[in-house]
């Protein structure tokens, strides 16, 4: 809608009375935060300090980070804006902001000598002579990176790897956040037994879990570092002759969804007693995210279902007694590997023949997907204060798919859980679903 002259003639015709007179300063001086869940202080200054010393070790002159994710990190605000921070000329960090100064004066944790109002041509002028700048490849597109390119005279460099590696170890406050998101997936659990019965499809479960977990105060947004696909909010839930199919969107239970569009999340497919039902889904609790998934059975699991789900779950606690401070990134991996030799069930641990991936879990925090990866060869290694999934699944076109993935803290002599529904193959009874 265009406010301008058109308005006040409207309002004119529709009453004698003058246009009204507003105080245009009221409305954003109001407690932006006042709706929101409680958000822990973290001092943002060290971390772009920190940052700065990073950079340093680069052949960045400085860094700027327009994606929100980032911004978040930074500043306590993912409005839109961007933040410079020099290398070692004497100059201090800013944060230009784009649109919306006086709500970013509420929500940026910076001192004000931090914040610059304007876009890029601002950036240009402070920032003075640059060579090379170091900005998020991966998370901000070319239409964007060029600009600044352009705008700064300067040859791009990624900043990506530099950021992901700080984000990766997690200050207290920040654990407290991804336990109430891994927690959360107790309301998409008892959403699932509530609703899920044969002739119930994938999607009508969906949304009973997406209504409950919204109703319990999740943002159903889930922030993905890739750029080339988007997570259904409700989860990837499959059921059935679904389960095995992978697409290509991931090495996990996909689902196939509803559209060519997006192939993968939960489709249109009834579910029949009998069938195995898996959810995967990502959680979202004030910008940082949990991920847990739990396998399910329609009605009473068979005997070969139990079986095929102990598997499954042993190698999940091999996997998990492999993490701890100090180990590579590709150790869960190796003991999961191991361990489904030793059962039989190698060929078909976490996918099967093209559609088979070496992996085993990976990282979380403000994105749903953080580094490292729990992959063969990442030899990156864990460090106290990471919070890792562990999510292996065996993938198999007759026995059917089993999952369960749990959020783990990195500690210095193991894990510590953050996600607390119960390890175990639910059988989920038609009018008496607390199996």
């Amino acid at each position: 809608m265009r406010i301008g002259s058109s308005c006040t003639r409207a309002w004119s015709t529709m009453t004698d009375e003058s246009p009204p007179s507003y105080d245009r300063t009221v409305a954003h001086e109001r407690d932006v935060s006042r709706y929101r869940h409680s958000y822990p202080q973290f001092d943002y200054e060290e971390r772009i300090d920190d940052l700065a010393q990073r950079l340093e070790t680069s052949e960045a002159d400085a860094a700027v980070l327009p994606n929100y994710v980032d911004l978040t990190y930074y500043t306590g605000s993912g409005q839109p804006a961007n933040l410079y921070v020099p290398v070692g000329d004497g100059r201090s960090a800013r944060l230009f902001v784009r649109r919306a100064m006086a709500f970013a004066r509420q929500e940026v944790e910076l001192p004000d000598r931090y914040l610059e109002r304007g876009g890029l041509s601002a950036l240009a002028e402070y920032a003075g002579d640059v060579a090379t700048l170091a900005v998020p490849l991966d998370a901000v597109p070319a239409a964007i990176t060029s600009k600044l390119a352009a705008v700064l005279d300067a040859e791009l460099v990624d900043v990506s790897d530099i950021v992901l590696s700080q984000r990766a170890t997690k200050a207290e406050g920040e654990v407290e956040l991804l336990t109430e998101a891994a927690e959360l997936y107790e309301v998409a659990h008892d959403a699932i037994r509530r609703r899920a019965a044969p002739g119930v499809t994938e999607k009508e479960v969906a949304g009973e879990v997406i209504g409950a977990l919204v109703a319990a105060g999740m943002d159903d947004r889930i922030f993905f570092r890739r750029w080339d696909a988007r997570l259904p909010a409700a989860g990837l839930i499959a059921s059935g002759d679904v389960l095995p199919l992978v697409s290509g969107h991931a090495m996990t239970v996909t689902g196939t969804g509803v559209a060519r569009s997006m192939p993968w999340g939960p489709s249109n497919r009834p579910l029949e007693n009998g069938d195995f039902l898996a959810a995967d889904i990502a959680l979202n609790w004030a910008g940082y995210h949990g991920d847990v998934a739990r396998t399910y059975v329609v009605g009473d699991a068979t005997p070969d279902q139990r079986e095929w789900f102990r598997k499954v779950l042993t190698i999940h606690e091999e996997a998990r007694n492999a993490v701890e401070s100090g180990v590579s990134a590709e150790a869960p991996y190796l003991a999961a590997r191991e361990c489904a030799e030793k059962l039989g069930v190698a060929e078909w641990l976490c996918g099967y023949a093209e559609m088979q991936a070496p992996y085993i879990g990976h990282s979380i925090g403000l994105e749903a997907d953080e580094e490292p990866t729990l992959v063969q060869g990442n030899t990156t290694e864990l460090r106290e204060g990471m919070v890792v999934t562990i999510e292996p699944k065996l993938i198999h076109p007759d026995h059917g798919t089993v999952v369960v993935e749990d959020d783990y803290l990195v500690t210095d002599s193991g894990v510590d859980r953050l996600s607390t529904t119960p390890q175990k193959l639910f059988e989920i009874q038609t009018g008496n679903n607390e199996s």
